[in-house]
């Protein structure tokens, strides 16, 4: 009867992610840098590919987000020009009569 050695894949502790999330967010090169450290550590390819996926989508909202803010700061300076443009011509007028 041959025994046949089953060998278990490590998965990321949660504060092993955590740090790697940090360093790996702003690396538009992740998932080589990720490659390269899951390399010969027997890392379940499952949790590795779940991983890339997740800090892509995390690089996806934070360029997405600073659109936004963008966009609202844009938005807040033609609202508050709108206003001042009305009150100027509201005294305008108060002033003319």
């Amino acid at each position: 009867m041959e025994q046949q050695e089953t060998q278990q894949k490590n998965v990321f502790e949660p504060i092993e992610k955590a740090k790697l999330a940090m360093r790996l967010v702003g690396n538009p090169d992740f998932e080589q840098e990720l490659d390269e450290y899951v390399r010969g550590k027997n890392y379940d390819e499952a949790s590795v590919n779940l991983f890339k996926q997740q800090i892509g989508i995390q690089q996806r909202l934070q360029k997405e987000g600073g659109r936004l803010v963008s966009t609202g700061g844009q938005i807040v300076s033609m609202v508050f020009g709108a206003l001042a443009k009305g009150l100027q011509e509201a005294a305008a007028r108060n002033s003319q009569q």
